[in-house]
C-alpha cells in the first residue's frame, strides 16, 4: 500500500512539473519591453503617498535614457479600524494604499492616453494601548509594505503592457 502511495505521488509530481516546462519569463524573449522601460517617465500628483510609490518604482525601473511614455500615478491611502474588542474599543487597523495609474504615449502636440488601471495593496498593524510612538511606527510599517508591494504590482503591468505592444 505504501509502494502504491509513493508511485502515485511521484506521478503527480512530475505531472505538475512537467506542465511547467513551456514557462518563459518576459524578460526571456522580450528584451524589446524592457528597452522600452528606459524611455518612461513618472510623474505623480504630488500627495506623499504616490511619491512614496513613485521612489519606489524608480529603483525597479532602470534609468531614463528619454520620454517616450508618461507614468502618471495617483495615489490615495486610508486607513480604517477592523478588529474591535468587547469595550468598542479598535484594536486592529487596515492601511489600503490604491493608486490609479495612467501610461501616457508622448507625441509632439499632445500625449496620447494609451492605457489606465487601477491598484490596491493593504496591509494591517495594531493599535498598542497607551504607546503612541508603537501605533505610529506600526502604521508607517504597514504603510510602507503595502506602497512596496503596490508598486512590485504596478512595476509588473506595466511590463506586461509593453510587452503585448
Amino acid at each position: 500500500m505504501l509502494a502504491i502511495k509513493k508511485i502515485f505521488t511521484i506521478t503527480i509530481f512530475f505531472f505538475f512539473l512537467n506542465s511547467c516546462s513551456n514557462f518563459k519569463p518576459l524578460y526571456k524573449n522580450n528584451l524589446i519591453s524592457l528597452y522600452a522601460l528606459q524611455e518612461i517617465s513618472i510623474i505623480t500628483d504630488k500627495k506623499r503617498i504616490s511619491e512614496n510609490i513613485k521612489k519606489n518604482l524608480v529603483e525597479l525601473f532602470p534609468t531614463n535614457k528619454k520620454t517616450k511614455y508618461i507614468l502618471k500615478i495617483e495615489g490615495l491611502s486610508e486607513t480604517t479600524g477592523t478588529v474591535s474588542d468587547s469595550t468598542r474599543k479598535i484594536s486592529r487597523y487596515k492601511n489600503q494604499v490604491s493608486a490609479n495609474v495612467k501610461i501616457y504615449y508622448r507625441q509632439r502636440k499632445y500625449d496620447k492616453l494609451i492605457y489606465e488601471f487601477y491598484e490596491k495593496r493593504d496591509a494591517s498593524f495594531s493599535l498598542i494601548s497607551n504607546n503612541v510612538r508603537s501605533a505610529i511606527a506600526s502604521k508607517k510599517n504597514a504603510e510602507l509594505t503595502s506602497t512596496r508591494l503596490l508598486s512590485e504590482e504596478i512595476y509588473k503591468r506595466v511590463l506586461i503592457f509593453l510587452s503585448k505592444n
